[in-house]
């Protein structure tokens, strides 16, 4: 989840969830200083360790939303 900032303030946010649950959350952040800087772009990066072990991920769903949508149910 990301909630834009009011222009000025510092009442941005970015969380996520896995399963249901909050996997973490960064508060108190500012992405724009102006009203017209709107979010165009989501993406999913993921952290390559270069210990040179074997890293699995699996991913079932990523979703873009614009409201809540909660976990997916079987």
């Amino acid at each position: 989840m990301v909630q834009a900032n009011t222009p000025g303030q510092r009442d941005g946010r970015i969380a996520f969830w896995v399963d249901g649950r909050l996997a973490a959350d960064f508060p108190n952040l500012q992405f724009r200083t102006v009203e017209s800087l709107k979010l165009d772009r989501a993406d999913l990066g993921l952290y390559e360790s270069r210990s040179g072990a074997v890293r699995r991920v699996w991913i079932d769903d990523f979703v873009v939303a614009s409201t809540y949508i909660g976990p997916m149910t079987k």
